[in-house]
């Protein structure tokens, strides 16, 4: 019986390499959770399934939390201007999806 290997998921790794960074560099960020809150503050502390969001460095009770709720995370000092979105028919990438009729059953 052969043994499963699993091949590495560089997309975990690629997530920690983040928050090790913007944990080091102290800058604020945005975190939108999946709920539609957005949380400000400076990334403390991460690990594999939480991360610990305070408003200072020194911050006595720091906000944790779970990744799973994390949407996106933004630098703070990021413009919030809206971008103008390209229409669908004019973009040339544009391909309309056919998505068949069901028959209706009787």
């Amino acid at each position: 019986m052969k043994k499963e290997i699993k091949a590495p998921r560089p997309s975990r790794k690629l997530q920690q390499l983040q928050f090790a960074a913007h944990s080091a560099s102290r800058a604020a960020v945005v975190v939108h959770l999946s709920n539609g809150t957005r949380l400000n503050g400076i990334v403390l502390a991460s690990d594999n399934y939480m991360i610990l969001l305070g408003r200072t460095d020194e911050d006595p009770t720091p906000t944790l939390i779970y990744k799973r709720a994390i949407t996106v995370v933004t630098p703070a000092h990021a413009s919030t201007d809206t971008v103008a979105m390209l229409d669908a028919e004019v973009s040339p990438d544009f391909v309309r999806i056919f998505i068949p009729r069901t028959r209706k059953r009787r």
